[in-house]
């Protein structure tokens, strides 16, 4: 028996042949399927050259969605294409397979059949045997359809809505079961086949999903479930290329990245959100990439990058994704990068102007974690100001980790270490003895998902 042929690999090599056959480059397909969704009312779209380039290698498959605006530009029906997550997770059906052994790619298995009908002659392909594998892998696939209720969508995107709020107010242990449930309905659809609109849909919502399980485990400090949500909550965002998500997602992995220690990796997974470039997500990418760059010492970029948060900062509503940034957010970003560039009373001004805003009555019951983060970026500041204030500054980060622990998040813990660190030199003060024995008892709250 042949050995079984690579779905995804025979995929590239019939997208190369078409565009051999064109005498188009990957550029140019990009360009051609952007034409088509121009043509189409279908807007912008994610789809690059590095896209194709992995496609014809066999590297991954083609999304329901970018498989529309390929056939849209080759003229071919978009049913024809290998959907990238079915063949990653091994979900081709044994019939499908069995086409694979005997020299038929499962891509290619509907032009196979006409090739039988057509000819008559089933000797070349298998014989009455094949004929019959045909049939009944085409029994199994129609049974593979799972349609789904437009209401049920509906519900998922309030959901989604609802908890793109949520992560702001909602103590985090408490959210994630509920993202979680959603998440699993999402993907029982997506083990099933849908049209290419609703398939296109769901898999913006696994994508969306699965970026607020990363968020959600990475502020509960387990920082390896969180790098395994963020992948597949990116394997969706390319795969629809939405670019709130794609941006919020490359954020996130930033953000992880970084309060592991690891400051380049973060500055190079922000600098990848370029191609997702939003006003939405503008704001927050460049205030990160100061972050990293005072982290790194490089004071001129990180100087240039918080010029640049400011004059994009929005006021927007609440999207699916990264929460939007605020002028109170904006202040505490400036004050945290001003103390990690040693420049305590520049970062004091700030701090004192981002913990007002968040003191502001309607405010002042939610966004608690930037909230404790902009307290701790006050502390901070008057460690390290030209006259440093020791107790005060203890005093304030002590306030700030004493909240219920259902309202603690890894930021504020991560936070809270650095200004321990710079008031090392003050250990013996009992005010700062106090934080310090109170932040090593600071646990994060597990959820009961």
């Amino acid at each position: 028996m042949p050995a079984l042929e690579d779905p995804l690999v025979a995929q590239g090599e019939w997208l190369r042949a078409q565009l051999a056959e064109r005498g188009w480059t990957a550029e140019q397909l990009v360009q051609e399927a952007q034409a088509w969704a121009y043509r189409n009312d279908k807007g912008e779209i994610g789809m690059t050259r590095s896209h194709v380039s992995e496609w014809l290698s066999g590297k991954r498959g083609i999304s329901a969605i970018n498989a529309e605006r390929i056939a849209g530009a080759l003229g071919v029906k978009a049913s024809r294409f290998i959907d990238g997550r079915s063949a990653k997770a091994g979900k081709l059906d044994n019939e499908a397979l069995g086409l694979h052994q005997r020299g038929v790619g499962t891509a290619n298995r509907r032009t196979a059949i006409k090739a039988i009908t057509v000819v008559g002659g089933l000797g070349a392909l298998g014989g009455r045997h094949l004929l019959t594998d045909a049939a009944a892998a085409a029994v199994a696939a129609s049974r593979k359809r799972t349609p789904v209720d437009p209401m049920t969508l509906e519900e998922l995107d309030q959901n989604v809505e609802r908890f793109a709020l949520d992560c702001l107010s909602v103590p985090h242990a408490e959210l994630f079961p509920q993202v979680w449930d959603d998440w699993r309905q999402v993907e029982q659809f997506l083990d099933g086949r849908q049209n290419l609109k609703d398939r296109a849909h769901l898999t913006l919502l696994g994508g969306q999903l699965t970026y607020f399980l990363a968020r959600l485990s990475f502020n509960m400090g387990d920082y390896a479930i969180a790098r395994r949500h963020a992948v597949l909550a990116w394997d969706y965002a390319e795969d629809v290329g939405q670019a709130v998500l794609c941006a919020s997602v490359r954020t996130l992995q930033g953000t992880i990245a970084f309060y592991a220690g690891q400051h380049q990796k973060s500055l190079e997974l922000l600098q990848a959100t370029e191609p997702y470039d939003t006003p939405y997500t503008r704001s927050r990418i460049a205030a990160n990439m100061a972050r990293a760059y005072a982290a790194l010492g490089d004071r001129s970029n990180a100087e240039e990058a918080l010029k640049a948060m400011e004059d994009h900062l929005v006021d927007m509503p609440v999207q699916p994704g990264d929460a939007p940034y605020t002028t109170a957010t904006a202040m505490s970003a400036l004050a945290s990068t001003f103390v990690r560039l040693g420049d305590g009373d520049t970062a004091e001004e700030y701090a004192r102007q981002a913990v007002a805003s968040h003191d502001a009555p309607d405010l002042r019951d939610t966004h608690f974690e930037d909230r404790g983060n902009a307290a701790l970026n006050l502390a901070a500041s008057l460690a390290v100001r030209r006259h440093p204030e020791p107790e005060e500054a203890a005093r304030l980060g002590t306030d700030t980790i004493s909240v219920p622990e259902a309202k603690r998040t890894e930021t504020v813990r991560q936070r809270a270490m650095e200004l321990s660190q710079l008031m090392g030199d003050w250990r013996m003060i009992p005010a700062v003895k106090d934080f310090h024995d109170r932040l090593r008892a600071y646990e994060l709250p597990a959820s009961a998902a």
